[in-house]
């Protein structure tokens, strides 16, 4: 371990003198009292240096576990689970990709950053040769990063969801979406009764692990001044705010892309037919190292390309898979370009870049502007032709070379009816029924489920203009609509109709469960005879818990029977009665603390729980509501309010593991501000890095 520390300060020491750009002496960050990093560098580069090293003392582990999946080297850590990844960066040739447009589709203003970035992690890996989980991974480089983080964003895009349609043999059923979700809204100044517009960032994520919020401050002399949350190796803020306006991401289901079904040819299963004809595949071998009981094993794959794409077979055949995202390598050149825009015309721009590959992006200014963009790479199909998946795959017509371009994707900006929202909903619906975007393409996400309905009544519903309370109301709400046309109720129905008489094992869990009014507050003493019985049938079913709000029927009631069996008989044996409020059931846990915990799949205030303690029939909140801001802005500036799920530290010995907690909890917040003066007066800890 000594002799990697060595060798690695050595080549970061040496290459210092000819690439390096950042000296950590001009590189200054603040903790402040719940130990979010407020990182102050003279450069971008300086900045991003810093960003690299704060987050790598909150938790290196994640970071080199996204880095690791860039390196083709996250199976040599992770086994079978990490080497999925390594297959998939070559499966999508990300890696390939990447070297070849990297000089000449990544803006130079953003290659300083990803190099700053670089250092930093470089850097704070040859001071912490201890907490390094695969020595030959270092040092990394500025490609290494952006491999990863294309095949993040491809994986989010629909590819990830496609192979496991694909796997599963259910195309038709899970192509449409994912459990991924995230609510936003904004209102413009002249709905708010002080005039200021008002936007919440509400994303959904797991809570904890690779794909978990961190929060961080960055700030330089260059004009990068934001804060907001990024995932662990982020070289800039994902969503948040900064001076002049902010924006919050919620994930659209577009179809993204493609799946085609592929005939082989019986005679000679080395081609496939293609317009008529029979077509040698094309051959891409992958080359895989797997940890195996403590051994790493190398293993190689072919994979068989067609003309849309490279293939995956399963029991049902074999699939070409194409979509647009693992194409285009500037999704965090794009982000960076949000980070650093001053006004809605910038940041604007920066979204015409289309370069991320999905997500609706809600928005708010200074100015007063709003707007809603629903963006992503979708393919430019011919709407003359059947697109439903899979594709028969034989034919050159339904080979897309071409994406929906930005002003033809549903965008809203600065509606009369003076809001907008998204809660992974249809774009078809995101403001006022007379303000609304009417246009349509091949691909358009249309379906929708309780948070976007809940929303749209709310909004719809209220009367005069909006005070920061009916604000912060609307986020927390914890119900699902009453309405009989509802999603949730055209689907559950049946559960609150059931005849006790004829279920007389359950008849008192059908009349408790008839009583309950939708609603998930943490003292909501039906609402935990729900939570199980949902949890059921997700379990069942094997698919998100909004599955069940897209799909072609009711839930059989015989499956409802089953769910409301087993719950009951799951709060009898753990808690002794089904009269028990949701808060005793579901908790917000990390490590000894505990919270009762409002919320439910698919509420506004969203929680996906898990069992976590068989036992005592406890169950934690594993995703959902995660880093929020709620947000003002005025002539006068911008007033952030931001709040995480646990705290700014991965590390259990930290006092801030679990310092947020509580406010959470209370769905209370913090303040926070860009103010360098007030944030190194009340800092808790000023240091540059290297300097222990």
């Amino acid at each position: 371990m000594i002799r990697f520390s060595v060798l690695l300060l050595f080549f970061i020491t040496h290459s210092a003198i000819l690439f390096a750009q950042v000296n950590p002496h001009d590189v200054t960050i603040a903790r402040d009292t719940f130990g979010v990093p407020h990182i102050f560098g003279k450069t971008d580069a300086d900045a991003a240096y810093g960003l690299a090293w704060a987050h790598s003392e909150d938790d290196f582990k994640n970071i080199q576990y996204n880095v690791l999946a860039g390196k083709k080297m996250l199976g040599r850590v992770l086994g079978k689970e990490g080497v999925l990844f390594d297959f998939g960066l070559q499966f999508l040739n990300i890696d390939s990709i990447v070297e070849a447009d990297y000089q000449s589709k990544i803006s130079p203003e953003y290659k300083k950053v990803l190099s700053g970035f670089v250092e930093g992690l470089n850097s704070y890996a040859a001071a912490h040769p201890k907490e390094v989980l695969y020595k030959k991974a270092f040092p990394i480089t500025e490609m290494d990063l952006l491999k990863g983080s294309v095949l993040q964003t491809s994986l989010l895009a629909g590819v990830g969801m496609a192979i496991k349609s694909i796997r599963d043999n259910r195309i038709k059923e899970f192509y449409e979406v994912n459990d991924v979700g995230s609510n936003a809204m904004a209102i413009a100044p002249s709905q708010t009764e002080d005039g200021k517009t008002y936007l919440a960032i509400n994303s959904h994520q797991p809570l904890e692990g690779r794909f978990a919020w961190y929060e961080a401050h960055v700030q330089s002399e260059e004009g990068w001044d934001i804060i907001g949350g990024l995932f662990p190796g982020g070289t800039s803020i994902f969503v948040g705010t900064n001076r002049h306006l902010g924006w919050a991401h919620t994930t659209n289901y577009h179809t993204f892309g493609d799946i085609y079904k592929i005939e082989i040819n019986p005679k000679n299963k080395k081609q496939y037919k293609y317009d008529g004809d029979w077509r040698n595949f094309g051959v891409r071998n992958v080359k895989l190292k797997v940890k195996i009981a403590g051994m790493v094993i190398g293993v190689k794959k072919k994979v068989l390309l067609t003309e849309y794409g490279p293939t995956y077979k399963s029991k049902q055949g074999l699939f070409a898979i194409r979509y647009p995202s693992y194409n285009d390598i500037r999704a965090t050149d794009q982000w960076y370009q949000m980070n650093k825009a001053k006004n809605f015309a910038e940041f604007e721009n920066a979204v015409k870049m289309k370069a991320i590959p999905l997500f609706n992006i809600i928005y708010g200014d200074v100015e007063g502007n709003i707007y809603l963009h629903s963006g992503g790479n979708v393919p430019l199909r011919d709407p003359k032709l059947d697109w439903r998946q899979p594709i028969e795959g034989t034919s050159s017509n339904y080979k897309w070379t071409d994406i929906v371009p930005y002003d033809k994707m549903p965008t809203v900006t600065n509606p009369d009816c003076g809001y907008i929202y998204n809660a992974n909903n249809t774009p078809l619906f995101c403001t006022g029924e007379q303000c609304e975007w009417g246009g349509d393409f091949v691909g358009l996400h249309k379906f929708t489920y309780n948070r976007g309905e809940r929303f749209k009544n709310l909004f719809e519903n209220h009367k005069g203009k909006f005070s920061w309370d009916d604000f912060h109301r609307i986020k927390f709400d914890k119900s699902y609509d009453s309405d009989s046309a509802s999603s949730y109720l055209l689907h559950f129905k049946k559960m609150y109709s059931l005849d006790e008489k004829k279920h007389p094992e359950i008849a008192d869990a059908i009349l408790k469960i008839r009583k309950w009014n939708l609603d998930g507050a943490k003292d909501n003493r039906e609402a935990a005879l729900a939570m199980l019985t949902h949890n059921y049938l997700t379990k069942k079913l094997d698919a998100p818990f909004a599955f069940f709000m897209i799909a072609k029927t009711p839930v059989p009631e015989n499956d409802l029977v089953e769910a409301l069996m087993y719950a009951k008989k799951f709060l009898l044996k753990t808690h002794g009665t089904i009269d028990i409020a949701l808060g005793d059931v579901q908790r917000h846990i990390r490590g000894e603390v505990s919270f009762a915990a409002s919320g439910l799949r698919e509420v506004p205030r969203a929680a996906d729980p898990k069992l976590y303690d068989k036992k005592n029939g406890i169950f934690k909140i594993g995703s959902g509501d995660g880093y929020m801001q709620m947000v003002k802005f005025s002539k006068a500036g911008v007033e952030i309010n931001s709040i995480n799920t646990y705290g700014a530290s991965a590390h259990p010995d930290s006092p801030h593991f679990t310092d947020q907690m509580k406010l959470f909890s209370e769905e209370k917040f913090k303040p926070m501000t860009f103010d360098k003066e007030e944030i190194l007066k009340n800092a808790e800890r000023i240091y540059h890095p290297n300097s222990n």
